[in-house]
């Protein structure tokens, strides 16, 4: 199978070239129902930077017109986005990306994946709800963004496919090994085009709460999404072989991980790598603010995007509001972590996961959900950390930004995001 790499020059014909060259529609009948999956990670109220995060509507709207100059009439885009967290909800996600103003210039419909129905399928030694939209379909391409991920590295066209589960299905993934249940989804899933919307790529993903985007300007598109994978990878600066869903599914299909046995066409692969950092650190982001003795270890693989999400934003705007303090001996436990602080330390045990593997941990400030409302872990937070005339004086202080926060009005304006005011990350690509 042939990989394209191709330079996104500000017009649709970059996608339709990035199409032709890996031979994109060989297998496309007009009369196909065609299911187009980008990867919308989360959209809400809080007005999030979507660069590198998510798909652009400018790769959406150079597919639909490919597939409009194709003769196909049966075009649906469908997603299921993160949809716990933050206001997130997949109709909001169609908007903030752009996505439902081309789709309703070429004729596409929209539906939100989360809505069903499902159909159960065995997956290892579990059963999956899998959208039946996704399996009904007769043409499925794959849309995913070039970008790094804090626990699988990173991000492409196998991971999006997690997109196409019920909610429950994709939190056990979590818990029954992440890399190896992503590996298994795409034997039972398999894409017809698989197409890497590269215009931005992302650093220490795979959202912008924790993650910086760069301007990268590619299209990289196969119809074989394991060696559109490869490749993408290689790109970010980051091994095949030390992805580990791409290790397994090369040693069970036996694959060669070298991507110099891949046929790729366009760009030369070599001149494009970058070295990009895939793995986040959260006490990073709050020595930023001048926050000390917060220490808040990895989750490893158990961490479900909701959690993750709500989290970081509250320590985000929690510390912006509170800068060079320190809270010697306070540990954070998420995802299925066990607390191992300082005796006599403060531990806060976040999400369901973190206190039901903490069960023990007395006295611990317990945040409770699946995932925890952003709002109440904002204010947990100021309560376990704060003194009370402290936490009242930063709560009547900061009314009105609390406020304009709940309704969406006000996302925090963290320090880092003023990079994308700069002319490189163009907002009419969404």
């Amino acid at each position: 199978m042939t990989v394209s790499v191709v330079r996104f020059d500000s017009s649709l014909d970059s996608i339709g070239r990035a199409i032709e060259l890996c031979g994109g529609f060989d297998k496309l009948d007009r009369s196909h129902r065609v299911l187009i999956k980008p990867n919308i990670t989360f959209s809400g109220w809080m007005p999030i930077p979507p660069y590198g995060m998510v798909t652009t509507s400018k790769v959406i709207e150079g597919i639909l017109r490919q597939l409009s100059d194709h003769g196909c009439k049966d075009v649906t885009i469908g997603e299921g986005t993160v949809a716990e967290v933050l206001g997130s909800n997949t109709r909001r996600g169609f908007k903030y990306t752009g996505i439902d103003r081309v789709a309703k210039r070429y004729g596409a419909k929209l539906i939100d994946l989360n809505d069903g129905p499902f159909e159960r399928r065995e997956l290892g030694t579990a059963k999956v709800g899998v959208s039946k939209a996704v399996l009904d379909a007769d043409f499925l391409i794959n849309v995913p963004v070039l970008k790094t991920h804090p626990q699988v590295k990173v991000s492409l066209g196998f991971k999006n496919l997690k997109g196409c589960l019920d909610t429950p299905s994709r939190k056990r993934f979590h818990h029954k090994g992440l890399d190896h249940s992503i590996c298994l989804l795409n034997q039972l899933l398999k894409c017809d085009l698989t197409i890497i919307d590269g215009i931005y790529m992302l650093e220490k993903g795979a959202d912008t709460l924790m993650g910086t985007a760069h301007r990268k300007d590619l299209i990289i598109a196969s119809r074989d999404t394991f060696a559109c994978d490869c490749v993408g990878a290689t790109i970010l600066g980051i091994e095949p072989s030390q992805v580990g869903y791409l290790k397994e599914y090369a040693e069970l299909h036996s694959r060669p991980l070298d991507i110099s046995t891949v046929q790729v066409t366009g760009e030369d692969v070599e001149s494009l790598k970058e070295k990009l950092d895939w793995e986040s650190v959260a006490e990073d982001e709050l020595l930023n603010f001048g926050i000390t003795g917060l220490a808040v270890p990895h989750p490893g693989h158990t961490l479900c995007s909701g959690c993750y999400g709500s989290l970081i934003c509250a320590l985000g705007i929690f510390a912006k509001a509170n800068p060079n303090r320190d809270f010697s001996g306070t540990q954070i436990c998420w995802g299925r972590n066990r607390a191992n602080g300082a005796p006599g330390g403060r531990i806060i045990l976040y999400g369901d996961c973190g206190i039901s593997s903490n069960r023990n941990e007395e006295p611990a400030a317990k945040i409770a959900g699946c995932p925890p409302p952003m709002m109440s872990t904002l204010l947990t937070l100021m309560k376990t950390l704060l003194s009370r005339p402290k936490m009242i004086s930063t709560l009547l202080l900061g009314s009105p930004q609390l406020l304009a926060l709940r309704v969406g009005l006000y996302s925090g304006n963290l320090q880092k995001w003023q990079r994308y005011r700069s002319p490189e990350f163009d907002k009419s690509h969404f």
